[in-house]
């Protein structure tokens, strides 16, 4: 009997998994992934041949499921908006530097899109190849390895090998390398990355913080002036909209004037754009369980539970 319940729940999972990939359109790669199964294990469960024990994986593919169904109801970022000024300018410098295989320089706070809109670029543009940096991956060598991943090529060899490597495969071919969170690079990662525009003759794109424009511009980094009077194109950026953009970036979406101007007030704060993305969601989805209209009511409890306060 208790056979039988078991197969029972086994086979209920399997449908349920199948109905599940179906409608949230997710592939058995990326199931597979998040399960932390291969590919194979998800693939012979689903279609009934798996020899190990079925039991334990549909009772973690059942938590998988209610996991992915209440994500599902969760209120997502809105998408891009192109119409921000702060989104145009960055299209442009990038496409300017992927025409002419110039190098350009993003900079400004955190939160004004810059990471956005330069995966937007990547996605959107054939050629492009998007790379971000961080405090582990600053010198020359974990550069060169997060660009050749992004170019699907193997990760190995000297330092040297792999520098070649990316040469070779990106001379002359017109392509742009795109490097977020360019601030962590390091002076030796600056100049590797600059051969690569100098001898495979491609665009390079640098954003960060403002702290990168220091860095490379500042008195005592004279180290770093001939990859200054390299960059083209500067391209500063901040945290000042309108509420004509606030209302384009939720175009769609009933938000009434009131709500509205509270979510302009916070987009000027520190944070901007992402701080107010994130307080709208958490309100949103608070409105959502209470089943209730949107309204300033649940801003101000999304911000109490941030613990940023209310618009100033």
């Amino acid at each position: 009997m208790a056979e039988q319940t078991r197969a029972d729940f086994v086979s209920e999972i399997r449908k349920s998994l199948m109905e599940y990939i179906s409608k949230a359109k997710e592939s058995q790669s990326k199931v597979a992934k998040e399960l932390g199964v291969s590919k194979t294990v998800l693939s012979l469960f689903l279609g009934g041949t798996y020899t190990g024990n079925n039991g334990e994986l549909a009772k973690k593919i059942e938590q998988y499921i209610r996991m992915g169904t209440a994500r599902q109801a969760v209120a997502k970022a809105p998408e891009i908006c192109l119409s921000v000024n702060n989104t145009r300018a960055i299209l442009e410098k990038a496409k300017i530097a992927h025409l002419y295989n110039d190098i350009v320089l993003i900079y400004g706070p955190a939160g004004c899109g810059k990471s956005t809109a330069l995966k937007y670029y990547a996605q959107h543009n054939n050629g492009a190849l998007y790379v971000e940096a961080d405090v582990t991956t600053n010198s020359p060598r974990c550069i060169l390895k997060l660009i050749l991943a992004a170019m699907g090529e193997e990760t190995k060899g000297s330092t040297a090998d792999m520098m070649q490597t990316i040469i070779s495969k990106l001379a002359d071919t017109n392509r742009l390398l795109i490097i977020d969170e360019a601030q962590h690079l390091t002076e030796k990662s600056f100049d590797a990355v600059r051969a690569i525009n100098d001898k495979a003759h491609i665009g390079i794109v640098y954003a960060g913080n403002p702290s990168i424009l220091k860095r490379m511009y500042g008195r005592q980094e004279e180290e770093l002036d001939q990859l200054y009077s390299r960059v083209v194109y500067k391209c500063p950026l901040n945290n000042c909209y309108t509420l004509e953009d606030i209302a384009s970036i939720y175009a769609g979406v009933n938000i009434n004037r009131e709500c509205m101007q509270y979510l302009y007030q916070i987009s000027k704060r520190k944070g901007g754009l992402r701080l107010m993305v994130n307080q709208c969601k958490i309100a949103q989805n608070l409105a959502a369980a209470l089943n209730e209209d949107f309204s300033m009511k649940h801003l101000e409890k999304a911000a109490v539970r941030m613990g940023i306060g209310g618009a100033a």
